[in-house]
């Protein structure tokens, strides 16, 4: 069996060690912070710091004699070297023979290395086949050269340039005794392999498709050899092709005529395959050259065994662009199209890696790979970040090249999610061999780089096996309507304006995604066949400008009437009376839930009527799902209502009747259709067998259709016959069973419903409340959980945690949907307050989440209400139900307005998300 590879953790050190000052002198204090900085890498356990040599700071300003290895000044780097080597970090140079710069941002000042001045008289002097400057640069399709690396159809002439710089550095660093474990070559723009096509010099930047860089007299003359020797004759070319060339002068590049990006054509002509097979191989024959290059140079001496890296961008937009799939990838050079290219791996990387580095090599080289950090994002740029890292990964390790993992951005490793995506790519299905972090500063300006990447390394180095940390995802929940805040009720421009304004601080804080009601009674207000989806584009088209994710909340229940409803939206008011003339048999309140009090409720249709109204949920779900099919990829998961208030419960505090919060509740089970269910229920359990059943309830009914229920409801929990007797068990057992049964119809058919290839793998979540006031009445434990029907009584019934809600939980999840399903509990942010209505809301909080956690169910959290977002009592307390072991895996804060209406809120919220986001 082969050992595992050891893996490595470097640092990219800044570009110039005068990391602080304004000017350009480099100072003692410079070198004595650096040198505290290496000491702390150390003592984390960094191995190597890759060092980048700048080509103009080492040849500034002449070009040595033919031959001549001295007139180079090394003292910087070799400072640098005796640093490391004395706090026992690796040294690993860089050759950069690039443009390099450093924002304010990275280095905390501005610093510009261009490729050395003298480099374009020295080459077009001595070089009589150059005739101009642009004959060694890249020009693109729009006529812009790039300044920021030279150009490879100039690799006849610059490769020696190359080779001087690195045998001076092996003469000079062979005696002084340092260990060189790692030699890095840049071999383009911003040291990466590939083309400029989306830099700073034309309008080709991230996440455009990218310009092609051929555009120049040496790479067009490379096209007409390649052509001759791909083809043979004019004639045989044009045939192949589909061209008509009268002369190989007339032979042309990409163009308006011959634009292959229009209809795919880089796919799927003659031509645009042609060209891109073209295109690629030059970009893979010169990092071939400077590869073998950089090998000849580094054989013997004290090189010999130091391995030879190079850097790939992580080219991760266009991927999934139905229009232009792959296009990104093209433009840079680093993959070849083909007829099949589409947004899943066909070894391209493979085929690449296997042209760059020839099998002699493949065991010293190392491949570095950039943007790894970053996660799958179809809305934003057709990105596929995640999956093209573990494709690259995959093509290294099959050719037995040693892969290394590094972030594309600064902004990538400032927060949780982009430290997640990274220990995914070392420890989950990619195996990265190493991590290279970049910039060194980052390490030390937050605490978040620092503890993450010192976690990593600790729990790697001690061979535990890794455990990634759990990632916390935090949402928040939309306006009931746009139009909510407005007195008029209308909705404005203003609104919409707004919300835009809100999405951008949302994303801005690094909310994962934002959940919206999507309203029943609004879409198909008109009729059973009118669908009006208007509000729902425009809102999802908002949202996906502002690159955040959706949570749409199917909401087949009223909105009005419960805690801060700023809203009314009936359900739809036809339904009653088309429900009615397609059923004579039933009456009005045969549908509503209808209280021990007589009334009844028409905020969500009775779970007893589930068999008429089910056909239409399944309706408005299809209709919904074939709508925003193409928002999948954004939809972090569908939320399904099930009861009043969207949760799975009855409408026992509502005010339909008198049972607000926080009195006992009002049972919810005096309809015909549920007196005749619960009658069944009651012959089925007790085998048909009256005499049994009056025996148990100490009864005497002739016929199980004189059972009714309770008519003095007051006793029937005041007495405690509710938990203390057989009659009052049974019902209670029967109003429980009926809620999950309805909640597992529902889950069954949104799960049927969402399967479709664009959904599949998009959870499903649904709401339960936290009923968490009478839990310590001594005269009616439990009794408000016990009438909203979430909970069973027994004999022991009492203010402490008997795994009721484990009981519940285990009754309505199915084991084998358990991993797509999502269930929300609400009232984090509650404490115990016996004095205030026997409230246990902080037991309530634990209890759900221990019986979630020993079911390996996927619970997130809600705040029940705004009260306490704008105290320190409420966000610590959804801390620290976030933060138990048995915990909640996720946040969502009620309601976008709320949280927003100070500014408190939202930076404990920005807290929260920066450390366990």
């Amino acid at each position: 069996m082969t050992a595992p590879r050891r893996k490595t953790f470097e640092v990219t050190a800044p570009l110039s060690v005068r990391l602080y000052n304004d000017d350009t002198i480099l100072r003692e204090d410079d070198w004595r912070l650096f040198e505290i900085w290496t000491r702390e890498l150390a003592n984390m356990g960094v191995d190597a710091v890759i060092v980048p040599i700048s080509w103009a700071k080492v040849e500034p300003e002449y070009k040595i004699e033919d031959g001549s290895v001295i007139g180079f000044k090394w003292e910087y780097y070799q400072h640098i070297a005796e640093i490391l080597q004395n706090n026992r970090i690796s040294f690993v140079p860089e050759f950069c023979f690039h443009f390099q710069a450093a924002d304010v941002q990275m280095e905390n000042f501005n610093y510009v290395k261009p490729i050395p001045e003298w480099v374009w008289g020295y080459l077009l002097s001595n070089s009589p086949e150059l005739e101009r400057v642009s004959d060694l640069k890249y020009v693109s399709e729009t006529g812009d050269a790039s300044f920021e690396s030279l150009s490879l159809w100039a690799d006849k002439y610059t490769i020696p340039l190359y080779r001087s710089v690195m045998e001076s550095f092996k003469y000079t660093f062979s005696s002084m005794g340092i260990p060189i474990p790692k030699i890095m070559i840049a071999m383009g723009t911003s040291g990466e392999l590939r083309y400029p096509s989306f830099d700073s010099h034309d309008w080709g930047g991230y996440p455009n498709r990218g310009t092609l860089q051929c555009y120049s007299n040496p790479a067009f003359k490379s096209w007409q050899y390649w052509l001759q020797a791909e083809y043979g004759t004019l004639e045989e070319t044009n045939k192949a092709l589909g061209q008509s060339w009268e002369s190989w002068d007339n032979v042309s590049l990409p163009n308006e005529q011959n634009d292959i990006f229009s209809n795919r054509g880089y796919m799927n002509t003659a031509y645009g395959l042609a060209f891109s097979k073209w295109y690629n191989h030059e970009l893979l024959s010169h990092g071939r050259r400077m590869l073998e290059m950089t090998f000849d140079v580094f054989q013997e001496g004290v090189f010999s065994r130091a391995k030879i890296g190079f850097r790939i961008s992580g080219v991760h937009w266009k991927i999934s662009d139905a229009v232009m799939p792959r296009a990104a990838e093209i433009t840079s050079g680093i993959i070849a199209a083909h007829p099949d290219l589409s947004m899943s791996d066909h070894k391209e990387y493979y085929k690449s890696l296997k042209a760059i580095v020839p099998q002699e090599y493949r065991k010293r080289t190392v491949l570095h790979v950039t943007c790894i950090e970053k996660e799958n994002k179809d809305f934003k740029g057709f990105s596929r970040a995640e999956d093209l890292s573990i494709w690259i990964a995959n093509a290294a390790h099959k050719l037995g090249i040693r892969v290394v993992a590094e972030n594309g951005t600064y902004g990538g490793i400032l927060d949780n999610a982009g430290w997640n995506q990274l220990e995914k790519s070392m420890f989950d299905v990619a195996s990265y061999d190493g991590l290279n972090i970049s910039p060194l500063k980052a390490i030390f300006d937050d605490t978040i780089v620092k503890e993450r990447m010192s976690r990593m390394i600790e729990q790697y180095r001690s061979q535990e096996a890794f455990v990634p940390k759990p990632q916390k995802y935090f949402r928040v929940m939309g306006p009931l309507h746009l139009s909510a805040d407005n007195p008029r009720g209308i909705l404005t421009y203003d609104n919409w304006r707004e919300f835009d304004r809100h999405l951008k601080l949302l994303k801005d804080a690094n909310v994962e995604a934002i959940s919206i009601d999507v309203w029943w009674g609004m879409v198909q207000e008109q009729g059973p066949n009118h669908f009006n989806w208007d509000y729902y584009d425009r809102l999802i088209h908002l949202i996906q400008l502002n690159g955040l994710n959706w949570v749409p909340i199917l909401s087949f229940h009223q909105a009005g009437g419960n805690v801060n409803d700023n809203f009314t939206q009936w359900i739809p008011v036809w339904l009653w009376g088309e429900l009615m003339q397609k059923n004579p048999h039933l009456s009005l309140s045969d549908l509503q839930y209808v209280s021990e009090s007589g009334d009844t409720s028409v905020e969500y249709v009775s779970l007893w009527a589930d068999a008429y109204v089910m056909p239409y949920y399944q309706r408005f779900m299809e209709e919904f799902r074939d709508r925003y099919d193409s928002y999948a990829n954004m939809t972090s998961e569908v939320n399904i209502s099930m009861g009043p208030a969207g949760e799975l419960r009855y409408p026992s505090y509502n005010a339909h009747d008198w049972g607000n919060y926080p009195n006992r509740g009002t049972l919810q089970c005096y309809s015909r259709l549920a007196v005749e269910d619960f009658q069944r229920y009651v012959k089925f359990q007790y085998s048909e067998d009256l005499d049994a059943l009056n025996a148990q309830w100490e009864t005497s009914y002739i016929s199980f259709e004189e059972i009714t229920m309770p008519r003095d409801s007051d006793s029937f929990f005041e007495k405690q016959y509710y938990f203390k007797s057989a009659m009052g068990k049974d019902l209670i057992a029967w109003y429980n069973q009926s809620l999950i049964d309805h909640g597992k119809r529902i889950t069954k058919l949104a799960l049927e419903v969402f399967s479709n290839e664009s959904y599949e793998k998009v959870p499903i979540g649904f709401k339960i409340a936290g009923i968490h006031w009478n839990i310590s009445n001594p005269q009616m434990p439990r009794v408000s959980e016990v009438t909203a029907g979430l909970i069973k009584s027994h004999d022991h019934l009492n203010g402490l945690d008997q795994r009721e809600y484990l009981e519940m939980l285990h009754a309505l999840v199915d084991k084998e949907n358990k991993e797509r399903l999502v269930v929300h509990f609400t009232c984090l942010e509650k404490y115990n307050r016996d004095y205030e209505a026997y409230s246990r809301a902080e037991d309530l909080v634990r209890w759900m989440a221990e019986a979630a956690y020993d079911l390996k169910i996927n619970l997130a959290g809600e705040n029940a209400t705004p009260h306490e977002l704008n105290s320190n009592e409420g966000w610590s307390q959804m801390e620290r139900a976030l933060k138990r072991v048995k915990t909640y895996n996720g946040l969502t804060i009620l309601r976008l307005n709320d949280l927003l209406a100070t500014e408190y809120g939202f930076n404990r919220l920005r807290e929260m998300i920066k450390e366990l986001g």
